[in-house]
């Protein structure tokens, strides 16, 4: 072959060659791009705890509403708004002076009765004996009976009337603001009570929960939901301003209705306020701990959402692939609870799954 020919040709073969590796190598440095570097997580069952919050009402045990049960002017009162009260102390009275003349006659009327009940004593005595040798017929002796039982009855009226001036607190408690004042006018059917008295060293603190979540509790803790107050852990009591009742205190009771407009159920969760940091009518936090065996927990940032529903990615033989999965409502802001979608031993993305695609080809990040 000609000399010059063929050296056009080796140098042209050459530059062929040098092309084909350099774009095998750009190949190589392609796919090595695509196989971007992520942290996994194997699954493995753990005991976890989660707390949620509650919002709450407070309420003391036997909270009593005052009021008068006769009319009159208020003539004086005997306490200070807000005093501790013992069962029976006066704490109003009302003015006495219409009630005088109504004294006396309740007076008049115990002599009177008294002496009513002398006379019919000695009829009956009397008319027994007549009915008894056919002297009397049974309608006189029924009348001298019925004017004894009459005469008790006024004598009982009147010292129940009296008793009546003089209103007093009906437990031990605090007293509320007082709202009447000197010279007002009440009487037993008006609207608003004249004050009212609680008892601040026992707590009852009232929230609700949706019923999901409440059979979401028969199904961790494997019960009925009458069983479930006896064997939720205790909990915790927190004012609205943070600070924490230092007494726990146990949910005592689940209501047997739920709310058609919220589909929500009440609890009662009672507890002690030695350190009297709560009064009737308190709002307050309920911190609730779920204690969960076997959980399954992951970093939330190992999750993405679409439509409402959660999903992971797991990593199956170095391959992406999308997984639904459903969670244990709460948000620490940290952790989710897995409740469905894996089991121990699934290796998933746990970091920056909403970077990460279905069907990609990753390395472990060590």
């Amino acid at each position: 072959m000609n000399k010059r020919i063929w050296v056009p040709i080796c140098l042209l073969a050459g530059l062929l060659l040098a092309g084909a590796f350099y774009y095998s190598q750009m190949d190589d440095e392609d796919d090595e791009e695509l196989e971007e570097e992520y942290r996994t997580l194997t699954i493995q069952l753990q005991d976890y705890t989660v707390t949620r919050e509650f919002t709450a009402k407070i309420e003391t045990e036997n909270p009593a509403d005052i009021r008068p049960q006769i009319s009159g002017k208020i003539a004086k009162i005997c306490v200070e708004e807000g005093a501790h009260v013992k069962k029976g102390q006066p704490l109003i009275i009302l003015d006495q002076a219409p009630y005088k003349a109504a004294v006396r006659n309740a007076e008049a009327k115990v002599a009177s009765a008294k002496a009513q009940l002398a006379t019919a004593r000695q009829n009956l005595e009397g008319k027994e004996e007549l009915y008894r040798q056919h002297v009397v017929g049974e309608f006189d002796l029924n009348k001298a009976r019925n004017s004894k039982a009459e005469a008790l009855a006024g004598l009982e009226t009147a010292r129940t009337e009296l008793s009546y001036t003089v209103i007093t607190s009906p437990s031990d408690g605090v007293l509320s603001m007082i709202e009447y004042r000197l010279g007002e006018l009440v009487d037993p059917s008006m609207e608003l009570e004249l004050t009212s008295v609680t008892d601040p060293r026992r707590l009852f603190a009232y929230f609700s929960m949706s019923e999901k979540t409440i059979y979401n509790l028969t199904d961790i803790y494997k019960c009925r939901v009458s069983e479930l107050p006896a064997l939720l852990p205790e909990v915790s009591l927190v004012t609205y301003w943070g600070k924490e009742l230092s007494q726990k205190g146990r949910v005592t009771a689940i209501s047997g209705n739920v709310d058609e407009a919220t589909g929500a159920l009440i609890l009662r969760a009672s507890f002690d306020n030695s350190e009297d940091l709560f009064r009737n009518g308190s709002n307050a936090t309920i911190v609730m701990p779920y204690k969960l065996k076997d959980a399954i927990v992951i970093p939330q940032e190992a999750t993405y959402d679409i439509l409402d529903k959660q999903f992971v990615y797991k990593v199956v033989d170095g391959v992406t692939k999308a997984c639904e999965i459903e969670v244990f409502r709460y948000d620490d802001g940290k952790d989710y609870v897995v409740t469905a979608g894996l089991k121990a031993g699934d290796v998933i993305i746990a970091e920056g799954a909403g970077m990460v695609k279905d069907g990609m080809r990753i390395k472990v990040k060590q």
